[in-house]
């Protein structure tokens, strides 16, 4: 009878010590890809404070805010504070290759004062994801062109966004 009591013991303990590594390997073993990219601390909105410099100079060429919306599968997409009659909202990509300096690229299109296209713009930047997971900061480029895609002007930018919440 004791014997048989403490088989039903060591068995019930094993069973739920197996249960219970099996449920830790199914969890860990699974990835959170979306169409083969890796999820990031980056997917969620972002408000952000974007500064144009002059690439040889250093000189600043403008500052305004904007908004960046990083979704899980490696879509984003952007708007920037330049008056919205002049240019679209942007819609681009991003990759988590290295999970703590993820890149994005992304394209928008720009537009006269009378409504006529003038071209577009493309933005390429590297992000420095902060510890906390809710600041980053963010350095690039950005590239002006006309309406055949011939570039016509180059800046740097640098972003400094905060996680909206």
């Amino acid at each position: 009878m004791k014997n048989k009591r403490m088989q039903t013991i060591v068995g019930t303990f094993l069973g739920l010590l197996m249960l219970i590594i099996g449920t830790q390997t199914l969890v860990f073993g699974q990835e959170n890809k979306t169409n083969g990219q890796q999820s990031s601390a980056l997917v969620g909105v972002w408000r952000n404070t974007i500064t144009l410099r002059n690439c040889q100079t250093g000189n600043q060429i403008a500052t305004f805010q904007g908004l960046l919306t990083f979704h899980e599968g490696g879509t984003m997409s952007e708007f920037g504070g330049i008056n919205p009659v002049l240019r679209s909202p942007g819609h681009g990509v991003w990759q988590a290759s290295n999970p703590f300096h993820p890149t994005f690229a992304f394209t928008f299109l720009r537009f006269n004062a009378d409504g006529t296209f003038a071209g577009t713009q493309r933005v390429r930047s590297t992000v420095s994801l902060g510890l906390d997971g809710n600041a980053f900061q963010s350095t690039g480029m950005a590239e002006v062109l006309d309406v055949n895609d011939n570039v016509v002007g180059v800046s740097c930018a640098a972003t400094m966004a905060t996680r909206f919440q």
